[in-house]
């Protein structure tokens, strides 16, 4: 319990980060348990004179403003390599990624009509925001190290370091294509709750009240919540699900580079059905030729 006072610290004198942490949480398990329970979130927007809708247009920019509130505390300019605690790169790629999520759940809120506009902008909203995390890399990077791949473990065991990485690598980018052909806030939302509470809990690991490999079980946890709650979408939408999985196919296994195969996602899922049929007649031709 005396652990816990620790959080307090003289950095955050009005105790506005974590007021809004605590809120943020609080609004994560308001949604999250809507979802369980009526199988939606309940987002509004189609009334602002409704109290949820209201709440729907603004607990996005209070999520995004929880991860600008991390610039009142110190943080070292790089990472330490034997405890998993916040240093510039990843406190800079949570709060673009954060900004990357909120701006999809404010255009899937705007946007009504679904067609290539809709997804084009997607996909230049995404890729400026990677555009933004690769030169922070570029500044802060050291060692070639990924900021969360490559967090530290406190075991000799190597089997559990190598999956973990590939199940961060293949989240991340099953994040990435669920962000570029969402047609709902629920996504981005849901996406944007591993991004926050990873850094949560990088502070626990600070403050000594967790170590590293409960960061890494905690994290991982969180990075199944989207799959868990989107499971009936994912089950009923081959549409979406089958684009995503060659979408990380390319990417993780034949290093297509990223921009490229993120607008090559787009492009095809816009053009599926008709690029679909004209793979089904040449097959139907050569068909006929032997």
């Amino acid at each position: 319990m005396n652990s816990l006072f620790t959080l307090f610290s003289h950095h955050d004198v009005l105790n506005i980060h974590k007021i809004l942490g605590f809120g943020c949480l609080v609004h994560y398990g308001y949604r999250f348990s809507n979802k369980f329970l009526y199988g939606s979130m309940l987002f509004e927007s189609s009334n602002l004179s409704n109290s949820n809708s209201i709440s729907t247009y603004v607990a996005p920019m209070v999520h995004l403003t929880l991860s600008m509130s991390s610039f009142i505390f110190t943080v070292p300019t790089h990472r330490f390599n034997s405890k998993a605690i916040i240093w510039r790169e990843l406190q800079l790629h949570n709060i673009i990624f954060t900004s990357r999520s909120v701006c999809m759940m404010y255009h899937a809120l705007f946007f009504k009509e679904l067609n290539a506009l809709y997804y084009f902008s997607r996909l230049g909203i995404v890729l400026f925001h990677h555009y933004m995390a690769d030169l922070v890399t570029i500044k802060y990077q050291k060692d070639n190290k990924t900021t969360t791949r490559d967090i530290p473990y406190d075991t000799k065991n190597t089997l559990i370091p190598y999956v973990n990485k590939k199940f961060y690598a293949m989240s991340q980018l099953f994040a990435t294509s669920t962000i570029l052909l969402s047609n709902n806030c629920e996504n981005g939302f849901s996406i944007m709750f591993p991004i926050q509470l990873s850094t949560f809990l990088m502070t626990l690991v600070r403050k000594n009240i967790i170590g590293n490999n409960t960061w890494h079980i905690l994290y991982a946890m969180s990075l199944c919540f989207p799959y868990i709650l989107n499971r009936n979408s994912i089950n009923n939408s081959n549409d979406k699900f089958y684009p995503s999985v060659i979408y990380a196919f390319c990417r993780l296994f034949l290093g297509f580079d990223k921009y490229i195969n993120m607008s090559f996602l787009t492009y095809y899922y816009i053009n599926m059905k008709h690029i679909n049929q004209i793979f089904s007649s040449c097959i139907l031709n050569i068909k006929k030729i032997n």
